[in-house]
């Protein structure tokens, strides 16, 4: 494992943040809050902000280099107009997408920059019309679009209090990340509207949205507030569709922990996504809003993410497995809970057939450090696949353990970010299992075992050979079941710990079975051939 770390190691990833550049700044200060103010309006798509950002410098450096989208780099950006330090005018350079601020030799501890740019914001935030015709204004940072609209560190792993004040026409309601603190009523039919987080939340997610919303105010789910925010056309629907969130959400109080932010509001949006997990703020695509309750796999699997994912988020690209694969694992129990093991066992052949069906397009390992993009990871193997994992090592140190190890994982976690390593680690520490060779063979390799079955039957004696044929790993290591069928309908199971590439069974059997089934009960990711 420590051979694989450092290898790993090695490699350089995404723009616009590379883990080993993010780490160079936090060398030298981190970010403890923005402070966002943005105006909008219905007649252009140009925006006008300011953005606070609260820095605690750690070390001297000479200046700090946040991620801002510039006007060099296309048709869309930012313009700084100027940045005042601690209400003084300091110097700066903007350009490649890099925001470079001055930093005197004399600064210590905290300093507050105010940087007041415009521009069009272009990704980072969907200004267009709803299904209906309506304007709308939708934040949307994942997977690092936050630098198109306010200077920030983007990388998933960087977090910080946040602050909104988005002024906007009185025909429209505003939610944000936070609570809300006040609505100040402005000249000119406009109101600017006041949102606070005090939890740290991920940049990715990060979040307000703008539109004419109607809203529904719930009483409290165990102390949180809960909202539900959709048009007006489509009242009806969405208010019954979100009905079912106190059930979600005290499922995952009940398995996990407290819910870890301030409130939960469900808002209807114009998205790029089925659902997207804003922290506090679920978007889901507006016309999966639909009166059937057919968005509750989704719901439940952006809600998962308010504690993998929001709460615990993964320390780089190549780990978003965390978030993806635990959130898509848990609305797996979930289902299996509230609609039995059939159904689970459906999801999980359907599962297996998309990763078998990518493998052949793509073959990678789920903690992959060659990806070009961040949205690249979006794949069956950050989701499908990363959930068949957890369900083979549930099989593997017993659910129950699972669970608690994911439990102690996201108590030592919360509000911070980890990796695989981290994951693996804690989970070894409460299972007393050595996961080494089953994270090697499932999260640092790629594929899967295909597998090859020859049998033959003479006097009583039953040969199975089975060979794993996969050209691009010599042999995984794991359990697995096989079920014969015999002549007159009776069964026989057998399970075995596969080690190597070729192995061959003896049975004696009273007749030649009629029927070879390999993983009967839907317990192991293969391929047969």
């Amino acid at each position: 494992m420590k051979l694989i770390i450092l290898i790993l190691a090695l490699f350089q990833f995404f723009s616009p943040v590379s883990t080993q550049e993010k780490l160079e700044r936090y060398e030298s200060f981190k970010i403890e809050r923005y402070n966002i103010k943005l105006e909008i309006n219905d007649s252009t798509d140009f925006i006008k902000g300011k953005t606070g950002i609260l820095i605690s410098l750690i070390n001297p450096v000479e200046e700090v280099i946040m991620d801002l989208a510039s006007t060099d780099a296309g048709d869309t950006g930012m313009t700084v107009d100027s940045i005042l330090k601690n209400g003084i005018l300091v110097d700066h350079i903007h350009r490649e997408n890099k925001l470079h601020i001055s930093v005197f030799e004399t600064d210590t501890g905290i300093i507050k920059y105010d940087v007041y740019y415009q521009g069009q914001a272009g990704e980072g935030i969907i200004i267009s019309e709803n299904m209906h015709g309506e304007k709308t204004f939708f934040a949307d940072n994942w997977p690092n679009n936050a630098h198109n609209w306010f200077p920030c560190i983007d990388h998933p792993s960087e977090r910080a209090l946040v602050d909104f004040a988005i002024t906007a026409p009185s025909h429209y309601q505003v939610i944000a990340t936070g609570l809300l603190t006040k609505k100040v009523t402005l000249p000119g039919k406009r109101i600017t509207h006041y949102w606070s987080s005090s939890v740290p939340v991920p940049v990715k997610v990060m979040a307000f949205a703008a539109a004419g919303f109607a809203v529904q105010y719930h009483n409290d789910i165990d102390g949180i507030p809960y909202s539900n925010w959709v048009y007006p056309q489509n009242i009806e629907e969405g208010f019954h569709d979100f009905a079912i969130t106190p059930d979600i959400i005290r499922f995952f109080t009940d398995l996990i922990g407290p819910y870890p932010f301030e409130k939960i509001a469900n808002v209807q949006s114009t998205t790029r996504y089925g659902g997207m997990e804003k922290a506090g703020n679920i978007f889901y695509h507006e016309r999966s809003v639909k009166g059937d309750r057919s968005i509750e796999p989704t719901m439940v699997h952006e809600m998962a993410h308010q504690w993998f994912g929001n709460s615990v988020s993964e320390a780089d690209w190549p780990h978003l497995w965390l978030s993806e694969g635990i959130a898509t694992w848990l609305t797996d129990i979930y289902i299996e809970q509230h609609y039995g093991t059939d159904k689970l066992k459906e999801k999980l052949i359907t599962y297996r057939n998309n990763v078998i069906d990518y493998s052949r397009v793509h073959l990678a390992p789920i903690v992959d450090y060659h990806a070009n993009e961040p949205a690249d990871l979006l794949n069956p193997n950050t989701y499908q696949k990363a959930s068949w994992i957890l369900h083979m090592l549930g099989e593997k140190i017993g659910r129950s353990t699972l669970i608690k190890g994911i439990v102690e994982y996201y108590d030592q976690f919360k509000h911070n970010s980890a990796s695989s390593y981290d994951f693996v680690e804690v989970i070894e520490n409460v299972s007393g299992v050595d996961l080494n060779e089953f994270a090697d063979d499932w999260l640092y390799s790629a594929g899967h075992p295909v597998i090859s079955l020859s049998t033959s039957y003479s006097n009583g004696t039953f040969l199975m050979e089975l060979t794993q044929v996969q050209q691009h790993k010599m042999a995984f290591t794991f359990p697995v079941e096989i079920k014969l069928i015999l002549e007159d309908e009776s069964e026989v199971s057998f399970a075995f710990d596969i080690l190597f590439r070729r192995h061959e069974f003896v049975l004696k059997l009273p007749s030649e079975p009629v029927e070879v089934i390999i993983d009967p009960d839907i317990k192991l990711l293969f391929e047969q051939v």
